[in-house]
């Protein structure tokens, strides 16, 4: 009888586990969540470029979270998918890099032999890498990306990077993460000598000056920072150099200069790798304020319309001006040299 029980008692606890296990099965998978992320990639329109999305967390580019290509116009869609189902917040890396396939238009009064408008062949820009950085709340959101968006964007990183920094990639509010954005502006703005202070370049409409009727003649400060972007397009380009490496050399002595401020507001620029970066950055600050009011005129000669407000660009980076800058934001509000963060890991 005792026996019995048992016996019984096994198989009723054999199928309820068999239920349990047939109810798990039947339950439906979860539905996928996705976000989109839509922009355009200027330096001239880059056409057929590689656009990879990381989350801002990822500084190492370990994992792709997506990716696509811009069309011909230099514009591209790219959608997060989370298989979870769970939310996709936070802030993203967004990157769009030039290889076999990429074209550009020229959108400097001369590009090398090219002139404003022609297109500049792939051999000339592939290894080109432009970037931005966004926040989603679970939205779809916009993300331009220009060689002004690039230097902002490897200034809130660098800061990230500092030994000891507060920034928190992978937490942040939507209110911290644009606060870091206006304060990368602002720093980028003290760079090319152009006041940013009120100013978020990721929001600015930073277009393809090829495209002359679509440069601003109202806001000057859209403008200024459409010629700039395009100016890049015009540097003197070595025999045993590209385009690309021209720009990437500048973007990347931007970075070493911005870096150095922010770990030491007080650093002295002119000594070891600084003196180097600042050195190019100077040198390319010189092109790019005359080729502004080149790019202007040449705009305007295609339209045959109003004449583009254009800010005053120096010649050479203002050291202190910079510094006092980065100081104030790092003793200031926190922003990219203090307690704020950049974001999610987009899961």
């Amino acid at each position: 009888m005792k026996k019995a029980i048992q016996t019984t008692l096994a198989l009723s606890i054999a199928l309820a586990l068999t239920a349990c296990n047939n109810d798990n099965n039947d339950a439906p998978p979860p539905t996928p969540t996705t976000m989109d992320i839509a922009g355009g990639a200027v330096k001239g329109a880059l056409a057929l470029a590689t656009v990879n999305v990381y989350a801002a967390s990822d500084t190492a580019k370990a994992a792709v979270l997506a990716t696509s290509q811009t069309d011909a116009n230099g514009d591209y869609t790219v959608q997060v998918t989370d298989e979870t189902g769970a939310a996709i917040t936070g802030a993203f890396l967004i990157e769009v890099v030039a290889d076999e396939d990429t074209t550009m238009i020229c959108d400097a009064s001369v590009c090398g032999t090219l002139a404003y408008g022609d297109t500049i062949p792939t051999e000339e820009l592939k290894g080109l890498s432009l970037s931005t950085i966004s926040y989603s709340d679970g939205e779809a959101i916009d993300a331009d990306v220009n060689s002004l968006t690039t230097m902002a964007t490897d200034s809130i990183l660098a800061s990230a990077a500092l030994e000891g920094s507060a920034l928190d990639l992978g937490n942040v509010t939507a209110a911290s993460f644009l606060t870091l954005q206006e304060d990368a502006s602002e720093i980028v703005g003290a760079i090319l000598g152009v006041d940013l202070s009120e100013s978020n370049i990721f929001a600015i409409d930073i277009v393809d000056a090829s495209k002359a009727d679509t440069v601003s003649t109202t806001d000057s400060i859209a403008a200024t920072l459409t010629l700039i972007n395009a100016s890049l397009t015009s540097l003197d380009v070595a025999d045993d150099s590209s385009l690309a490496d021209e720009i990437v050399k500048y973007l990347d002595a931007v970075e070493v200069v911005t870096a150095t401020l922010l770990a030491d507001p007080e650093a002295d620029l002119g000594t070891g790798d600084s003196a180097a970066a600042l050195a190019t950055v100077n040198a390319t600050q010189a092109q790019i304020a005359d080729e502004v009011d080149m790019i202007a005129a040449a705009v305007v000669a295609e339209t045959g319309g109003d004449d583009i407000p254009v800010k005053d660009v120096p010649t050479e980076v203002d050291e202190d001006a910079l510094a006092d800058t980065v100081g104030d934001i790092i003793t200031g509000t926190g922003g990219t040299g203090g307690t704020g963060g950049t974001g999610g890991t987009g899961s």
